[in-house]
C-alpha cells in the first residue's frame, strides 16, 4: 500500500490561509490631541520566535524592524474524536470517460500554530492584539480549496487557545527592551488519502424467477450480477 506518490498539499494552504488571516494589520501613531503621525503596515512572516528574537536584541534599536509579527506551525495531532468510518468513500466525476475518481474519507488532524508579535512600544502591541482578539469568539472559520481537481472545498475553524505577553531584554533594560505577545492557535484541519480511478457502474443486469405455486418456498434460479464498464 505504502509507496503511491501523492501529495495534496494540505498542510500548506492551512499554513498559508493562517498567514493570510493577519496580514493586513496596522499600527498608528497619534499625537496626544489625536492628529495621526505615522500608518505602519505590520509585516507578517514565517519564521522561528527564538531566533528573531535573538536577532532583535543583537541589533541596534534604530536597525530593528518592529514592529513585526511572525507565525510558525509548531504541531500536528490526530483528533480522532472528529473521525467517521475510514472505509467510507467519496466519489466525484472523472474527465475520463466511463471513469469515476474515488478517495476514502480523510483524517481529522489538530494543527497548532504560534503567532508572535514583537514591538518595542507596549502601545504598539496593544493595537496590534486588539485587531485580532475580537474576531475569535473563540474561533474563526476560513474556507480551503483542499483540492482543486475535485472542486473539494471546506470550512476550517481556527480557534484561539492561549494569549501571553512577555518583556524581553538584554543589558540596559531601557535600551534593549523588546515587547513580545505569543498567541496560540489550533486549526482543526483534515490530512487527505491518495485519489484513484475505477470503472463506473453504467448497466444493471437482473434475472430472477417467481414460483410456479402461490406461497411455495423457492430460491431464485440464478442470482442478480452487475456488469461493471471498465
Amino acid at each position: 500500500m505504502f509507496g503511491t506518490t501523492f501529495y495534496h498539499g494540505t498542510t500548506k494552504k492551512l499554513i498559508i490561509a493562517f498567514g493570510s488571516v493577519f496580514n493586513n494589520i496596522h499600527v498608528q501613531r497619534t499625537e496626544s490631541d489625536g492628529t495621526l503621525i505615522k500608518d505602519i503596515k505590520v509585516p507578517l512572516a514565517y519564521e522561528s520566535r527564538k531566533k528573531y528574537l535573538a536577532r532583535l536584541i543583537q541589533d541596534a534599536k534604530k536597525n530593528r524592524q518592529v514592529p513585526r509579527m511572525g507565525f510558525i506551525l509548531t504541531g500536528l495531532q490526530a483528533d480522532y474524536s472528529r473521525a467517521g468510518n475510514q472505509m467510507n468513500e467519496y466519489t466525484f466525476t472523472s474527465v475520463t470517460p466511463n471513469m469515476g475518481t474515488v478517495m476514502y474519507a480523510p483524517i481529522p488532524y489538530n494543527y497548532t500554530f504560534a503567532l508572535d508579535i514583537y514591538v518595542d512600544y507596549m502601545d504598539d502591541g496593544l493595537q496590534i492584539i486588539e485587531q485580532i482578539l475580537p474576531y475569535f469568539q473563540p474561533d474563526f472559520n476560513i474556507v480551503i480549496e483542499e483540492i482543486p481537481e475535485l472542486d473539494l472545498k471546506r470550512d476550517i475553524p481556527i480557534e484561539l487557545t492561549g494569549v501571553n505577553m512577555v518583556d524581553e531584554f538584554e543589558g540596559d533594560f531601557a535600551e534593549q527592551r523588546i515587547v513580545n505577545w505569543q498567541l496560540d492557535f489550533e486549526i482543526k484541519g483534515w490530512l487527505y488519502p491518495p485519489v484513484r480511478q475505477q470503472g463506473v457502474v453504467k448497466t444493471v443486469t437482473t434475472k430472477y424467477s417467481t414460483p410456479d405455486i402461490i406461497g411455495e418456498d423457492r430460491q431464485p434460479e440464478e442470482k442478480d450480477w452487475f456488469v461493471l464498464n471498465e
